[in-house]
């Protein structure tokens, strides 16, 4: 089996590398958009096993990002990664886990093995 597809879609790039260099670590193949611009093409490249995805992106909603993503692949597994614990709340049962920044490594890992069973 070759290794579960994951998209980081985080505009703050030190994140977005703890992020990548995690799930990598866990055995994800990883791509990542900066600025919330690349992500149509990066869901045309696999269905992703795994999206983390901030809600406050330059170029684009998270909640139109997330909202795309369920339309289109009803299986991936969808972490919402914000400060904004207001707006978390209102995403109860569209994401399928929604941490509060600052996100651990251990609760990302977690999120992933249960992706990898």
């Amino acid at each position: 089996m070759s290794q579960p597809y994951a998209i980081i879609i985080e505009d703050d790039p030190k994140l977005s590398t703890i992020f990548q260099t995690a799930l990598e670590q866990a055995g994800f193949e990883t791509a990542v958009d900066l600025n919330g611009d690349k992500y149509h093409a990066l869901l045309d490249k696999a269905e992703p096993a795994l999206v983390i995805l901030d809600l406050h992106l330059p170029f684009a909603s998270g909640i139109d990002i997330l909202d795309i993503i369920r339309a289109r692949y009803a299986n991936t597994v969808i972490t919402i990664v914000t400060a904004d614990f207001i707006k978390a709340k209102t995403l109860t049962g569209k994401a399928d886990h929604v941490l509060i920044k600052p996100v651990s490594v251990a609760s990302l890992l977690k999120i992933a093995e249960g992706i990898q069973r």
